[in-house]
């Protein structure tokens, strides 16, 4: 029996030698297989943890963002009122000045000027934050991924600083420029000039055509001009011995990044919606007559002894608002009461800060800046 075992072995021999190693190829291949299977499936758990860590990280950081947005706004604010003060004029028209129609055309100035000014430079601002912010922590999340031996406290303070130069320097050289522009449109616009508000848009309409014109002053095409002092422009040019490699490195992008026509055409594009949006607020004003509205009422005689008396005067009667009409001294009280001295709920500036904030575009923007430099590694 041994021997017909064997004799069947021999007769199949090859048999049994291909097919073993078809088996045995069968179990490689089938460990190998569960191999790149669980190799993979850990791969697929790092990456989605890392995303999750990624994703918590950028979170905070928008709420971060958010923070420093409102906090910064706010000194914007009280930087331009106090460079357009009206308030003082509008104190010398209570107390009966003789100057009263001189004054009346500088509050004019100071009117359409602050409401201007407001728009891009809470515009720029969001913009410049949101580009500095996410290039930042895209670093930081970098650096602390690659564990590189960089001083990140010191590189973090001296970037997140370059803000304070656009807050006081850029926002005065942004309202002497508005201010000159306002000068040239509305020279010719006197306070019984009646207005529809049509004319009125186009008052706006031309001082952004008039900025848009001066390449050398346009606070769009300039937006680093505006944004970061000249001294640490020149440092950068020169790579001084002071800089390390990654903050020039993290300037540079930042320049290119303000620079960028994306940039500059969103920017734009919200400061256009700010302007339709300010029209909009002002337009409340211009479908009234002569009765009260909601208890304020207009009054001809004392309107430019008292600007904020002008505000008061409405009607009950309907009228067509794209035909109806208001004295240019009857605008003024309006524009200024969109951009008060004092802060108020739900006033242009705190509703153009909210839209900013929330604008997808330029959180696209951020998300966009976060994602490629959160990628980068740094020298």
């Amino acid at each position: 029996m041994l021997s017909s075992i064997q004799q069947f072995f021999k007769r199949h021999q090859r048999k049994f030698i291909i097919g073993s190693a078809i088996f045995g190829g069968i179990v490689l291949i089938t460990r190998y297989t569960q191999y790149r299977i669980r190799e993979w499936q850990q791969r697929e758990i790092r990456a989605i943890l890392e995303r999750a860590k990624k994703q918590q990280h950028f979170e905070h950081l928008e709420k971060t963002c958010d923070q420093m947005t409102k906090s910064l706004a706010l000194n914007i604010r009280n930087t331009i009122i106090k460079e357009l003060d009206g308030q003082t004029i509008i104190n010398q028209l209570k107390h009966g000045s003789a100057n009263k129609i001189a004054l009346w055309n500088e509050l004019k100035v100071i009117a359409v000027t602050r409401s201007a000014v407001i728009i891009y430079a809470y515009t720029m601002l969001v913009t410049f934050l949101r580009i500095q912010i996410n290039v930042i922590s895209g670093y930081m999340y970098q650096n602390q991924i690659a564990e590189n031996n960089v001083e990140e406290y010191d590189v973090r303070a001296k970037y997140l600083q370059l803000s304070a130069y656009f807050i006081h320097d850029g926002v005065q050289k942004l309202c002497n420029l508005m201010k000159s522009k306002v000068e040239q449109v509305t020279f010719a616009i006197s306070l019984d000039n009646k207005l529809t508000l049509r004319d009125l848009e186009q008052i706006y309409w031309a001082i952004t055509s008039s900025i848009f014109a001066d390449n050398l002053n346009d606070p769009i095409k300039n937006f680093t001009s505006y944004a970061i002092s000249a001294t640490q422009q020149a440092k950068k040019l020169t790579n001084g011995n002071n800089e390390t490699s990654v903050y020039s490195n993290i300037i540079d992008q930042t320049l290119d990044l303000l620079e960028s026509d994306e940039v500059q055409n969103l920017t734009q594009r919200n400061i256009r919606s700010g302007f339709v949006s300010l029209i909009d607020r002002i337009s409340e004003y211009f479908d009234i007559a002569s009765k009260t509205k909601n208890g304020i009422s207009y009054s001809e005689t004392s309107s430019q002894d008292d600007p904020n008396e002008a505000v008061n005067n409405g009607t009950s009667e309907f009228l067509d608002i794209n035909k109806s009409t208001l004295p240019m001294a009857k605008i003024i009280p309006i524009i200024i009461g969109q951009i008060p001295d004092n802060p108020v709920i739900r006033d242009a500036s705190a509703d153009l800060l909210e839209y900013l904030m929330s604008n997808n575009d330029i959180k696209m923007l951020g998300a966009n800046i976060y994602e490629a430099f959160s990628c980068k590694t740094y020298a």
